[in-house]
């Protein structure tokens, strides 16, 4: 079959359409007995004063190659809500722990017992790992130890109360590095996330529920009862801040992906392939290291799904549309200088906090719809780095130049308009793609094009896709349209 044609027009019709780092345990326990402790305090008014002291500590794994790996490390369980409760479960006080995890509350009456919630309410941060939907539902743990014995929050039970620790503080440590580098706050947000309850990929979801200004992503939890050998995301800190990405991206910058599957090795929609590599680049500033892992199961029985370099060069295919190639040139770029090393000697060097600010002031460009070449494009025209930077990193990863795209329209999306026809070529459908990968799962998709259009009021559209070309009637029409709103 030769390459078809699509011919793409679009029209105005007449009738209107409103669219709608690491902490022995002898370290935490020295510490309880002197210094101030941080945190907020709540006092209930109901009898004499007392106080509740203790200190949180979780179990942490890590991502080996045959799963996350049986070593436990101990870490503090930092600005967490603790609330001590009567005898008839009401609260009579609460505070957050400090940056050791310790905390002291001022109650009023008997204390029967105390609990910590797997939320953070301190500090301008609204965290929460949550069982359900609506982000109401923190868990919530006993707290066993006393002034001089601290709380160990296990991973090895039913619930996991160490992986649920794990994914809060992750989250922390994403949102405190984007305070740091940007001083932006952001909304609340909370992580769905349980043993068995989410089991086929983790994904940000967006505000939920609508209008609440709260946000929400989902987190994988493993199949029900097979922890030790399927997927799951609390210990793989670069899953869990990749999905932090996109909600940082949301909040403060653009927004070029209509979302879909993006599978590695594969070519996917330019804008697509922005988002998904630019929220592994953001998992990499945070983590300080180029590696980005995903781990399945527990060692010795799991396994190692994803290991990339983004300081290596990674397969083919390359290029505007394959998301290794965004994770890959963003880091290039940030690498070296005060950072981690700069392995490959592209020599260019632009601190992560300038990068972040330049995808942030994006947001203030009318109708910016950035893919990789149109924010390399930007960088040159505001003097973040040179032209001839970007050309030594573009030739240090075997690129070409003409991802720099300094001239002419931007590559991506393509501009339409009322009454306005398009004609381009659409690779074909073949085994392999001529795209440089496999036929996409499920899909079959090999090349994705995308236009863009603005309708300046509501209006119903007509939009007509004609295809010439030869070969069998199947092989001629194999061609989909998805109309959009984005």
């Amino acid at each position: 079959m030769t390459d078809p044609y699509a011919r793409l027009r679009l029209a105005r019709t007449s009738r209107p359409h409103h669219a709608a780092s690491p902490f022995a345990a002898l370290q935490v326990t020295l510490l309880l007995a002197g210094g101030s402790l941080g945190g907020c305090a709540h006092l209930v008014d109901d009898g004499p004063v007392a106080e509740v002291r203790g200190t949180l500590v979780y179990e942490a794994r890590s991502p080996t190659f045959r799963g996350v790996s049986r070593a436990i490390e101990l870490r503090p369980c930092r600005l967490v809500t603790v609330v001590a409760l009567a005898p008839d479960g009401t609260e009579r006080g609460h505070a957050s722990t400090d940056a050791l995890g310790r905390y002291a509350i001022e109650v009023r009456g008997a204390v029967a017992r105390v609990v910590v919630r797997t939320a953070v309410e301190a500090d301008g941060y609204d965290l929460r790992v949550v069982r359900d939907e609506a982000g109401t539902e923190p868990y919530e743990f006993p707290v066993r130890g006393g002034p001089d014995e601290p709380t160990v929050l296990r991973d090895d039970t039913p619930l996991g109360e160490g992986g649920a620790m794990h994914l809060l503080d992750t989250l922390l440590r994403g949102e405190e590095a984007v305070r740091d580098l940007v001083g932006a706050r952001l909304p609340p947000l909370h992580a769905t996330w349980g043993r068995g309850l989410t089991t086929e990929w983790s994904f940000y979801v967006g505000e939920h529920p609508e209008g609440s200004g709260r946000f929400r992503m989902e987190l994988l939890g493993g199949q029900p009862g097979r922890r030790t050998s399927t997927d799951t995301d609390e210990h793989d800190e670069a899953v869990v801040l990749h999905e932090l990405g996109h909600f940082v991206f949301d909040r403060l910058a653009t927004a070029s992906s209509a979302g879909g599957q993006h599978p590695s090795g594969h070519y996917v929609d330019p804008g697509l392939a922005w988002e998904e590599g630019r929220a592994t680049w953001f998992a990499a500033i945070v983590l300080g290291r180029s590696t980005y892992t995903d781990s399945i199961g527990v060692e010795p029985h799991g396994s190692l799904q994803v290991h990339t370099d983004l300081e290596g060069r990674n397969p083919p295919p390359r290029g505007l549309g394959s998301q290794e190639t965004v994770e890959e040139i963003l880091w290039d770029l940030t690498d070296g200088g005060e950072g981690p090393a700069d392995r490959d000697g592209d020599g260019v060097s632009v601190p992560p906090a300038r990068i972040l600010r330049e995808m942030i002031a994006l947001r203030d460009d009318a109708g910016a719809y950035p893919c990789l070449p149109t924010f390399v494009a930007h960088l040159v025209r505001r003097g973040v780095v040179d032209e001839s930077g970007v050309r030594a990193v573009l030739a240090t990863g075997s690129l070409p130049a003409t991802l720099l795209a300094l001239d002419g329209e931007a590559p991506w999306p393509i501009g339409l308009s009322l009454g306005r026809e398009v004609v381009g070529r659409i690779d074909s459908i073949t085994e392999p793609a001529p795209s440089g990968g496999p036929r996409l799962p499920r899909t079959g998709y090999d090349a994705v094009v995308t236009y863009r259009f603005t309708l300046p009021r509501p209006a119903r559209v007509s939009l007509r896709l004609v295809i010439d070309g030869q070969g069998d009637e199947r092989d001629r029409t194999d061609l989909d349209v998805e109309l959009l709103d984005v």
